[in-house]
């Protein structure tokens, strides 16, 4: 289930410098993903040792007490990703989620048992019809718990949105943004033509930082 992990980072959570625990698969196939391994090629992968983790975790207690754990998608690990969690929150450190939001009961659970102090949803786009965002058949309604689960919950999170040039329309990040209205941050992103797991995006073209600044000045929620 571990796949990767990064010692210390200063973006994975704003205002902190963290440690970064990568989980590997995914029940989404977003064809501008750029973490094409941990989705597709997880099980080939060797797993990082748990000890290993809190080793090096310890290690750089004195620099970092914040760690988050993201993927491909965590929450498909069900009760291993709450063991995971459990773990490391009994060590006495901070812990965010990054989610695609597709099992909010799991999100909920996380939530409701204190394991989490912050939590960061991707929202692909529009939520009815994201299966042209998530590249799969999406259950729509978990999408839309698990925004109303996070926004209800009082707990510090953000939702994100990586906008794709040729895939979204300004349209789609304005509903987005409505959708979203009442939370404490939603933040877009701008698309990297990279190693996607659909090949045929690395060769879209980026928004200007001209476009994108403006995109961002719109529609952007912080509070």
């Amino acid at each position: 289930m571990l796949k990767g992990f990064i010692q210390t980072s200063f973006i994975d959570w704003k205002g902190h410098l963290s440690s970064v625990i990568f989980t590997g698969g995914c029940n989404f196939r977003c064809p501008y993903c750029h973490n094409r391994d941990l989705v597709l090629g997880h099980q080939s992968m060797d797993n990082i040792p748990m000890d290993y983790i809190l080793f090096t975790l310890h290690k750089y207690r004195h620099w970092t007490d914040h760690v988050v754990v993201t993927g491909g998608e965590p929450t498909i690990h069900a009760e291993r990703l709450m063991s995971l969690i459990m773990i490391i929150k009994k060590e006495g450190f901070a812990i965010k989620l990054d989610t695609n939001g597709s099992c909010p009961e799991r999100v909920q659970q996380c939530i409701e048992e204190g394991l989490v102090d912050y939590v960061a949803m991707d929202v692909k786009g529009p939520v009815f019809q994201y299966a042209k965002w998530a590249g799969v058949d999406v259950d729509n309604q978990k999408i839309d718990e698990s925004i109303d689960t996070i926004m209800d919950s009082g707990i510090d999170h953000e939702f994100r949105m990586t906008v794709v040039p040729t895939l979204h329309q300004e349209s789609d990040i304005q509903k987005v943004a409505d959708r979203l209205r009442g939370a404490k941050r939603f933040f877009i992103q701008r698309f990297r033509p990279t190693v996607t797991l659909d090949t045929n995006y690395q060769n879209v073209a980026q928004h200007s930082i001209e476009e994108f600044q403006a995109l961002k000045k719109q529609y952007e929620i912080s509070s």
